[in-house]
């Protein structure tokens, strides 16, 4: 009997993901701005104005983040991270989609860490910006700085990456350092000593120590295992048949409900996906489902298909409201302190203490719980009939006015109802071609207005090269500003055999190789490594000294000038 039970809570439970295995988008087509201190903005792709960043902000494809006086960590997943200094912004050009997992970021200007503890396959991660296009061939821990208009300067503190400019690509290796400017190279890689020095370098350590922290116990899947931390600190696990450990969030309010402390926000790709203002809510809203026991209160139960929200929704002609799903895909139910996860009638009990309501004005509303109606008001509404389709609604697109966030001026979004035409010219989404596409007629130009979010037209190539013009957003910009993704000549293999062989040898002879546009290998010199008293920070030349020495394994963070 058993067995059939659980047969059945399987069937159950597939078709109730099916709706989200069929869409486009995966576990880790949106990345998540996982930690952030200080203010923060994000511009969407199909978005003229700018909003102010919240931790368990979505990210999608095309949008911007930037920071003004504080730091912000944006997760990609697979143990994957982009950490970013203050005054500092960058775009998402490419995240994941089902059969791509290309992952491609552009920096403006400011310090960055990428943090990369999955990488499926070489050059799956690349970062460029206005001098160098650098793709990230192995596992490790990686900084860029770029000023604006001058140069850029990569370190590499593990791994190996290669960087390309206009006169071909070099290979960077453990401990090593090159700048750039102009698309060329004013160094050849020189070691630096890896010791913490700045406030970044020890805000990214700090953060790759809480993210490394091991539990005793572990109950995630291992899709989810990155939020075992998290999760440990915010709740206890329970076992509770017949789901096996399941999460109680600590603290929780005999008012509070899942999808009541936040905030909707609409994503082109995906629709209506739920901002959480709960530190723990990514992984709990985004993943698994919501049950309810007396004497226990709310616990999630894992599972491991990302949605933007996993709930019914209610729409009347004045009032939109929503039920977080059960485990086995119906709304649930509490009335007289029983929880009911099977209730398929034709309306939904008004009295259930599960439901949330709001006028269908409140659908942006900053925080939910404090527009929501009372049990009271909820009864009043008659009968409620759920729906498993998404919300059809749509937000009401916005005109911008010129506002300013830390003495800088930003476009800010003032909300204001346009045209129908206009809505759904301003809902086009950016889009990118994917890379070795011949057909230069499928690239898409972004539909933002903004001379500087216009993507042009791709060429022919294996790497695509496009040009972004001048632009007002918070930072002063230059009109010669363009993006060229200058393609790497290292051939990308899933087995990285050829290039273990490379990066043993390079690490025995402590010898860096340049590879120059005809596709012929130079070796670089030996000579002695630069101390930190001495090393400059100003453009060095092939005939710098540097010694071989040991690596330092100790610390993850460098030595600068």
């Amino acid at each position: 009997m058993r067995k059939m039970a659980g047969i059945l809570i399987a069937i159950l439970f597939f078709f109730s993901t099916l709706g989200a295995e069929e869409t486009q988008y995966t576990n880790y087509t949106f990345a998540r701005l996982s930690y952030m201190t200080g203010k923060a903005y994000i511009q969407r792709a199909a978005d003229l104005g700018y909003e102010e960043a919240v931790l368990n902000t979505a990210i999608s494809e095309g949008d911007r983040i930037g920071t003004t006086d504080g730091r912000a960590e944006i997760y990609l997943g697979k143990a994957n991270y982009v950490r970013l200094d203050k005054d500092t912004k960058i775009d998402f050009l490419n995240l994941p989609k089902k059969g791509y997992d290309l992952v491609r970021i552009r920096i403006w200007s400011g310090n960055v860490y990428i943090n990369v503890g999955s990488l499926e396959e070489e050059k799956d991660i690349e970062i460029h910006t206005s001098d160098v296009s650098v793709y990230v061939l192995e596992e490790g821990l990686y900084r860029i700085d770029v000023r604006q208009n001058r140069e850029t300067e990569i370190f590499v503190f593990e791994g190996i990456v290669e960087a390309a400019g206009e006169t071909g690509s070099v290979l960077i290796k453990d401990e090593q350092r090159l700048e750039a400017s102009n698309a060329r190279f004013t160094s050849r890689p020189t070691p630096f000593r890896a010791i913490a020095e700045d406030s970044f370098d020890r805000w990214s350590e700090h953060r790759d120590s809480k993210i490394r922290k091991h539990l005793a116990k572990a109950y995630l899947p291992e899709e989810l295992e990155d939020f075992e931390h998290e999760l440990a600190e915010y709740g206890d696990w329970v076992y509770a048949p017949p789901y096996g450990y399941v999460w109680v969030p600590g603290g929780a309010d005999p008012s509070w409900r899942p999808y009541y402390n936040g905030r909707w926000s609409w994503l082109p790709l995906c629709g209506w996906s739920w901002i959480p203002y709960e530190p723990w809510g990514w992984c709990t809203y985004h993943y698994g489902r919501w049950h309810w026991r007396y004497g226990l209160g709310w616990y999630w139960i894992p599972t491991t298909i990302w949605g933007p929200s996993w709930v019914h929704w209610y729409w009347g002609y004045d009032y939109i409201g929503w039920v977080p799903l059960s485990y086995y895909g119906y709304p649930g139910v509490i009335t007289n302190n029983i929880y009911n996860g099977r209730y398929s009638g034709t309306y939904y009990p008004s009295n259930s203490r599960v439901i949330t309501v709001i006028h269908k004005n409140q659908l942006s509303a900053q925080n939910v719980s404090k527009v929501a109606l009372n049990r009271e008001s909820v009864k009043k509404l008659g009968k409620i009939k759920l729906s498993s389709q998404r919300l059809p609604l749509r937000p009401k697109a916005s005109k911008v006015s010129v506002e300013t966030l830390e003495g800088k001026k930003l476009f800010l979004k003032k909300i204001d109802s346009l045209s129908k035409q206009e809505r759904i010219k301003r809902s086009t989404q950016t889009s990118i071609r994917k890379p070795g596409s011949i057909d230069s007629k499928k690239a898409v130009q972004s539909s933002s207005t903004s001379p500087e979010r216009k993507i042009i037209k791709e060429k022919s190539s294996a790497r695509t090269k496009g040009s972004l013009k001048k632009g007002s957003y918070g930072y002063p910009s230059s009109s010669k500003i363009s993006i060229k993704n200058y393609p790497g000549k290292i051939k990308t293999k899933k087995s990285s055999s050829y290039l273990g062989r490379l990066y043993k040898n390079l690490t025995k002879s402590n010898k860096s190789i340049i590879i120059r546009s005809s596709g012929s290998a130079s070796q670089g010199t030996t000579s002695k490594r630069i101390s930190s008293s001495s090393r400059s920070r100003s453009s060095s030349t092939s005939s710098q000294t540097r010694s071989s020495s040991s690596r330092s394994s100790s610390s993850k963070v460098r030595k600068k000038k």
